[in-house]
């Protein structure tokens, strides 16, 4: 393979590779909460139209996050395009690397906190309602009370 120098000297600046950028406060994000979200394209390669997320758009909303919390390349990047309250509201709904979500619950413990918003109303409908039934996702727990045994046939 061959190596290409990058322009400051890192031979891999992809974000597998390069710490999560997270901001020392979470008030210090300032991001829009309504509207469009345009991220760089360093961030989503291709027309900037598949760039643009409705953050309407539940869906929209967490794939966007996703995708900046794991490749923004600065702590300025991610205080420019996140919204503090939005970002409280869809984290435990988020899918993230174990990488990213730990050092954001590292430096920001309220943050593990959070309650899953979809499991609280399905559970504050109807009692007999599982958590995660209702829209959005969920945790499943891993069910202890199954044990599983084995038994061992004689050759013969």
């Amino acid at each position: 393979m061959s190596y290409v120098a990058t322009r400051d000297g890192r031979r891999d600046r992809s974000a597998a590779h390069r710490a999560p950028a997270v901001p020392d406060r979470i008030d210090d994000l300032h991001g829009n909460s309504l509207g469009v979200l345009e991220v760089p394209h360093h961030m989503a390669c291709g027309h900037a139209s598949r760039r643009r997320y409705d953050l309407e758009d539940p869906a929209q909303l967490r794939h966007a996050y996703a995708q900046v919390l794991c490749e923004a390349a600065g702590c300025g990047e991610v205080e420019d395009l996140i919204n503090p309250a939005m970002l409280r509201r869809v984290w435990r709904d988020l899918h993230l690397p174990s990488r990213v979500r730990e050092a954001w619950e590292t430096r920001h413990p309220s943050l593990r906190r959070t309650v899953n918003r979809s499991s609280e109303t399905a559970t504050s409908r109807d009692p007999n309602s599982r958590p995660g039934s209702g829209r959005g996702f969920a945790r499943r727990r891993r069910d202890t009370s199954v044990t599983r045994t084995t038994s061992v046939r004689a050759a013969g």
